[in-house]
């Protein structure tokens, strides 16, 4: 008899609710999350490894950011053809190509990105990563040579495609410990050899030389980007560039405003449905 997945399926009450959830259901044994269109998030497990307890604990963060949720079970065997049909399909953005290992390779002329799918957030799919994927794309010049600071790494695509257009050192930093271990994977899996990743927050900046990085790149929480953009200019070089995502339009103001304090000059803004992506130049010494 085929094992089997639980799947969770959740209405998040926010768009930030799809990458809230995740980050609060990671302690419960949950191999991967999926938003689908339709707005459903559905977090996928092995049955055996869930009690009801953990079920209950499960529904208990839903409660908080959800409207309704729901439990279903699916067989495990044939799983990379579920994700290939269903949840994680190749993406190209610009000449930027985005695939599973499970995926036929990309397209000739296409820069390949491979990405085991732990996770939703970091498949590419997410507006927000596709935002700073096609910023980095339209700046490549400027990423020859460059050392690079990918915050919120995630799954370490960002720093993946700062390698892969010409940066010659990237950290990434990620607060979840997990999600560390799948960004290393990658990093491995895409053959990256100037890509470090380290698990912490922008505490790990402390121990940095000032003015240290031609970009920085923050893909975070609006709270986060408003707390650490000092910490983060503190360590970009004058006439660095600074790219920030993970933002709702409500949130602009209150970061051009913070920008604004720090002296940081928008060279750039663009959206995806309801997310927003700027860059800023450091300004000069």
């Amino acid at each position: 008899m085929a094992a089997e997945y639980l799947c969770f399926h959740l209405k998040p009450l926010s768009e930030e609710g799809h990458d809230f959830i995740p980050a609060l259901l990671e302690e419960l044994p949950f191999d991967c999350f999926e938003s689908q269109n339709d707005g459903t998030l559905i977090a996928f497990g092995p049955s055996a490894d869930f009690s009801q307890e953990l079920q209950k604990m499960a529904e208990e963060v839903a409660a908080d950011f959800a409207s309704e949720w729901s439990w279903t079970t699916r067989d495990k065997e044939n799983w990379n053809e579920l994700w290939e049909k269903n949840y994680f399909q190749p993406l190209s953005v610009g000449s930027l190509h985005i695939r599973a290992p499970f995926h036929a390779p990309a397209p000739e002329g296409s820069m390949e990105i491979v990405i085991e799918p732990r996770m939703s957030f970091g498949t590419g799919h997410h507006g927000t990563t596709q935002l700073l994927c096609a910023a980095l794309l339209e700046r490549r010049d400027t990423l020859q040579g460059a050392k690079v600071l990918d915050m919120g790494s995630g799954t370490g695509i960002l720093a993946i495609v700062a390698e892969k257009l010409g940066a010659s050192e990237v950290l990434g930093i990620e607060i979840d410990d997990w999600v560390v271990d799948n960004a290393r994977d990658n990093v491995q899996l895409n053959q990256c050899q100037r890509t470090q990743m380290l698990h912490g927050t922008a505490e790990q900046l402390k121990d940095i030389a000032p003015a240290y990085y031609d970009q920085v790149l923050a893909n975070i929480h609006r709270e986060v980007l408003l707390a650490d953009m000092p910490a983060y200019q503190r360590v970009l070089k004058p006439e660095g560039l600074l790219y920030l995502s993970g933002l709702n339009e409500p949130d602009l103001p209150l970061i051009a405003q913070k920008a604004e304090s720090l002296g940081l000059v928008e060279q750039y803004r663009g959206s995806i449905g309801a997310w927003w992506a700027l860059v800023y130049v450091n300004p000069s010494a």
